[in-house]
């Protein structure tokens, strides 16, 4: 039996047919405040929980990784935080350099890599298109780079993603950057907001059939589900 990430989530586990995939990209990406970092550490903490062995890797490039946050899903378990290498890149030539420097610290399959968002400092250094052409090259070496890295090692890659409004349809968003992002990912997750206070929806956009959702709670320990009817 193939061994998954847990979200922690019993329901998004579900949708994703046990938790995201080891050894492949996986993506997802919302509106600001729709559970991205949350999601991430959530993964992060309960995989160091369950494997003592296992270590993570975070790209925070957003600088939305709260240290009080970590401690607050983590729990008693504080200890767990110092099997975290956090790294802030200030620019994305940076995030690149971190991303191609990564490969000899990943050593076996327990491992976990995050990039807090893959766009957050694209966004800033794309422009017209002769900017925008350099940055979607230099994304898509990361993007390289990162699904050789999980290929060699089997580590769990996940990828957050900004938005940004779909052409001629406000209502609706998409990633930033969205083709090279779809290309490399093995999964793509949307989070959303609800009218709830938090709870969010996840929805699994299956290339190969009907999309899946879920809904979660937001809480100071990471996810839980949603107890009652919807």
């Amino acid at each position: 039996m193939e061994i998954r990430l847990s979200t922690s989530c019993e329901p998004f586990d579900r949708i994703l047919d046990g938790g995201f995939r080891f050894g492949k990209i996986s993506l997802f990406y919302g509106e600001t405040a729709t559970g991205k970092t949350t999601l991430a550490m959530s993964c992060v903490i309960n995989h160091l929980r369950s494997d003592s062995q296992a270590k993570a890797l975070y790209i925070d490039t957003d600088g939305g990784l709260s240290t009080k946050r970590m401690e607050q899903i983590a729990g008693e378990g504080e200890s767990l935080l110092e099997r975290i290498l956090i790294w802030r890149p200030n620019s994305f030539s940076e995030q690149t350099a971190i991303i191609e420097d990564l490969q000899p610290l990943v050593y076996r399959r327990a491992t976990i890599i995050v990039v807090d968002s893959i766009t957050g400092l694209y966004r800033l250094e794309a422009g017209d298109a002769e900017k925008t052409f350099k940055v979607n090259k230099e994304l898509n070496r990361q993007l390289g780079f990162l699904s050789e890295t999980a290929e060699t090692s089997g580590a769990a890659v996940l990828l957050t993603g900004q938005v940004h409004g779909a052409i001629g349809d406000t209502a609706q968003v998409e990633p930033v950057a969205q083709r090279l992002l779809r290309y490399w990912s093995d999964l793509v997750v949307k989070l959303e907001t609800t009218s709830k206070p938090g709870v969010r929806q996840a929805i699994l956009e299956n290339p190969e059939g009907p999309p899946r959702s879920c809904m979660f709670r937001l809480t100071n320990v990471g996810l839980s589900k949603v107890e009652g009817t919807w």
